[in-house]
């Protein structure tokens, strides 16, 4: 049913949302080098092996050497997501994804998969990308910088060709087969990252800079950002890819609760604007994307 994969792309999202704050403090405040980040998530691959004894298969040349991209694609993604975020800040480069990754993934699912939407799918979809850019937009001092632009512009090309292409080793596996597969294309970026010295001493210096109360927020939040990156992949194996994908904008409203409940109680650890404008703002987007949800599942 259409409603059990939004369901999953929608818990996904959630705990998406506390892997963000949890971003954002790391990033400003602790560990600010980008390829740090790429590191210890591509480090994460083989332990989806664990997963072989639920139901793995082997797949042939191609759709492993696909499966394999779709692994590469994301680290690149998530290096240079970072590095835009370290030119500028999330709340400048969240927009920029969250409007383009669906509008990538509609392009490659097109494409490479020959998904389809029909009309009132394909109107939910506009809704849904147009409330995500509408609600992570914040007015803030200071202009983009070129380079975090075209970073952030080319992590949301990676992050939507990551997902058009494990969607592409789902269809010819199974769900279990291709979390595995693509996240074995993980690990082989590590050889060239660590080719660098200037990429070692960034990643050998991160833990001490994070400190053991922050390390424990690291680990905590990739905790969540890989049980949700897990359902978020589960829905994709379930439903449409672009659609997918345009639920983006559901983690922002997740955020926005977050980032509202801390800058009240606990502003020390984040604080956030909030006026009548913004309350407008963001409330219009939840109506677009509560349009857009309505529409996809009909």
């Amino acid at each position: 049913m259409v409603f059990s994969w939004i369901t999953i792309a929608l818990s996904g999202y959630l705990l998406l949302a506390f892997t963000g704050i949890a971003d954002k403090f790391m990033v400003s405040k602790v560990v600010r080098e980008p390829i740090a980040y790429a590191f210890f998530t591509a480090i994460t691959g083989p332990f989806s092996l664990l997963l072989i004894p639920f139901g793995a298969k082997l797949l042939n040349l191609h759709d492993f050497l696909v499966a394999l991209l779709s692994g590469v694609c994301f680290i690149i993604g998530i290096y240079y997501s970072y590095s835009a975020i370290s030119r500028s800040s999330i709340s400048r480069v969240v927009p920029i994804q969250g409007g383009l990754i669906p509008m990538f993934s509609f392009l490659f699912a097109y494409v490479i998969l020959g998904e389809r939407l029909n009309m009132l799918q394909t109107l939910g979809f506009i809704f849904l990308v147009a409330g995500a850019v509408m609600i992570s937009i914040r007015n803030e001092k200071g202009s983009w910088a070129s380079s975090a632009l075209f970073y952030a512009t080319v992590s949301a090309l990676f992050f939507a060709l990551t997902s058009v292409l494990t969607k592409y080793t789902f269809e010819r596996s199974n769900f279990i087969s291709g979390m595995i597969w693509t996240r074995m294309g993980f690990v082989l970026p590590l050889p060239f990252i660590l080719a660098f010295r200037k990429n070692r001493i960034a990643i050998f210096n991160a833990p001490k800079e994070a400190g053991i109360k922050n390390a424990a927020l690291y680990y905590s939040s990739r905790a969540t950002g890989t049980i949700g990156g897990f359902l978020q992949n589960f829905a994709v194996s379930l439903g449409s890819v672009s659609v997918v994908n345009a639920l983006q904008g559901t983690q922002f409203v997740f955020l926005l609760g977050l980032t509202s409940f801390l800058s009240i109680y606990f502003p020390k650890v984040l604080k956030e604007r909030i006026n009548a404008q913004t309350i407008v703002l963001k409330l219009s987007a939840i109506a677009l994307i509560s349009c857009g949800l309505f529409m996809i599942t009909k």
